[in-house]
């Protein structure tokens, strides 16, 4: 899961948890604002060539990780 997705997640779990009008209204307002985000670029790992979300690619098992390259 990525950052954004564990933002949203938090972010729509509060809003059915919350017992405030005021609150959920807050909340709905992030959503709407993290609706209109611009999409996180993707990147390109520079040891093998695969392209994905930057926490993602950060993370990935690289073929030369596991060859010892």
């Amino acid at each position: 899961m990525t950052a954004r997705e564990r933002l949203r997640m938090h972010l729509v779990q509060a809003l059915t948890r919350s017992d405030s009008a005021d609150v959920r209204e807050h909340l709905r307002a992030a959503l709407r604002e993290w609706e209109d985000l611009p999409p996180t670029p993707l990147v390109e790992c520079p040891v093998c060539g695969r392209i994905g979300l930057p926490e993602r690619i950060a993370n990935h098992d690289c073929w030369t990780r596991r060859v010892g390259l």
